[in-house]
């Protein structure tokens, strides 16, 4: 084991048991006004809830406040929230999502510039990068909190590429060449058979490793005038390049999920694969890697990176404890408790502040720590972001669906992108084409303001 990851583990541990300042938070000594409520928290499970129970003690400790944590599936969040929304529960204080769905949540959400001004709360807003502080946003109003901050990148085996004389791939054509090479054999020398490569691939999130393909090959969600892009030449040929990919990944590769493809690089079975930030760390624990010292952190191939933006708390409308859960909110995500999470290998929070990456003890947490938080930041200056206009969900699960039935063989690549085109064109109609084309022309010029996804 690394001596400077154990260090931070034993850090992180200790840290729960100190007290600290927290930004703008006057209350170092004395307990909350909120003292005796329950704030309860809808969160995405293990190891992303690590990062709640992290400081859960404490938080109850230093203010009194309860925290009731459910930990609910990350492919049950959308409808579990959706539903308490609509039937005005008020069962939740916070809730965790995605970015990509601030705009169906934000009409149930309460905006947290005025209750953080109540409760003089400074969320140090201009510490977040750009892109995420873009993403918690919606018509103008400040609807959510990041507490992670997910990009996908590209990781790769130094040693092996080394070995064979390998660089890194540029392009998703290089990708699937260095692919077919390390296909079929046993290129570490530890008796077993490995594979070239491994993606998500199961149902239900495997759209974002398709469109970071399709964005280097140039494409966009909709043209100015709502129609769909994603099956034209660029989502062609990125499918059909993801779909010959397949046939270089492990048995069973059609079922992996993200913890799956975690396993399968860090565990030594794939020597490169594109995943999100918190790989790197799990890459270097020993208590969950063979292949410690051996990652190399790289770009996404193709010019572009997938950004899914994290995820993030806001506040429902209806809960009965709002000046709890952001006080709750602000405690979890202020930067010396939010540095402790994300640099926790045990959770899958990734570092969204600028602080994080310039912290020097986030730097030294392993030899190459400072070249994996590089790599993250210039992953994220050639991003490209989640849609974010109303029944982005729905749009995303309708792809999601296509995309799977061609990985199985069961419809042509330009079949599938075609039959999503045309579900897609089907929810913009429902829901208003007038209406999604002003979201979606707001999205474009956002992304342009940043440079992003251009």
């Amino acid at each position: 084991m690394h001596k400077k990851l154990r260090k931070v583990i034993m850090l992180t541990a200790a840290f729960s048991m100190v007290m600290s300042t927290y930004g703008g938070l006057a209350m170092a000594a004395e307990k909350s006004p909120f003292a005796g409520e329950t704030v309860t928290i809808m969160v995405h499970p293990v190891p992303h809830a690590t990062g709640i129970y992290m400081f859960k003690d404490k938080f109850e400790k230093k203010y009194g406040i309860k925290l009731n944590v459910i930990e609910v599936p990350p492919e049950s969040l959308y409808e579990k929230a959706m539903t308490e929304f609509v039937a005005e529960s008020g069962a939740y204080d916070l809730v965790d999502f995605n970015p990509a769905w601030i705009a169906d949540y934000s009409r149930f959400l309460e905006p947290l510039g005025p209750l953080a001004k109540r409760y003089n709360l400074d969320f140090k807003l201009d510490d977040v990068m750009p892109i995420f502080r873009m993403m918690n946003s919606w018509a103008g109003k400040w609807y959510a909190m990041p507490w992670d901050g997910d990009t996908h990148m590209l990781y790769y085996r130094k040693d092996i590429f080394d070995k064979f004389g390998l660089k890194p791939p540029k392009t998703f054509e290089d990708f699937l060449n260095i692919a077919k090479f390390l296909n079929g054999w046993d290129w570490d020398n530890d008796g077993e058979i490995e594979y070239g490569c491994a993606s998500y691939l199961k149902r239900g999130r495997t759209y974002w490793w398709f469109l970071g393909r399709f964005a280097g090959y140039g494409g966009n969600y909709f043209d100015k005038d709502m129609n769909p892009l994603i099956n034209t030449e660029a989502g062609v040929k990125a499918l059909k390049n993801l779909v010959e990919c397949i046939k270089y990944m492990p048995p069973g590769a059609l079922n992996y999920s993200y913890m799956e493809l975690r396993t399968a690089y860090v565990k030594g079975d794939v020597p490169m694969c594109i995943q999100w930030t918190c790989v790197g760390k799990a890459a270097e624990d020993p208590n969950e890697s063979k292949i410690v010292g051996k990652t190399g952190y790289g770009l996404y191939p193709g010019g572009k990176t997938m950004i899914a933006g994290g995820w993030q708390f806001g506040i429902p409308k209806t809960s009965k404890h709002k000046g709890a859960a952001i006080q709750c909110l602000q405690f979890y995500t202020n930067p010396e408790n939010s540095l402790q999470i994300v640099m926790n290998p045990a959770t899958s929070l990734d570092p969204y502040r600028k602080s994080h990456y310039r912290a020097p003890e986030f730097r030294r947490a392993w030899p190459t720590a400072g070249e994996y938080l590089d790599a993250i930041e210039a992953n994220l200056r050639q991003g490209f972001p989640d849609l974010e206009i109303p029944g982005a969900a729905e749009y995303m699960d309708a792809l999601d669906y296509e995309l799977c039935l061609a990985y199985a063989g069961e419809k042509p690549v330009k079949k599938a992108l075609d039959d999503a085109a045309k579900k897609w064109n089907e929810i913009t109609r429902r829901m208003g084409k007038e209406k999604q084309k002003e979201a979606w022309l707001a999205q474009l010029e956002a992304m342009k303001i940043l440079g992003i996804g251009e």
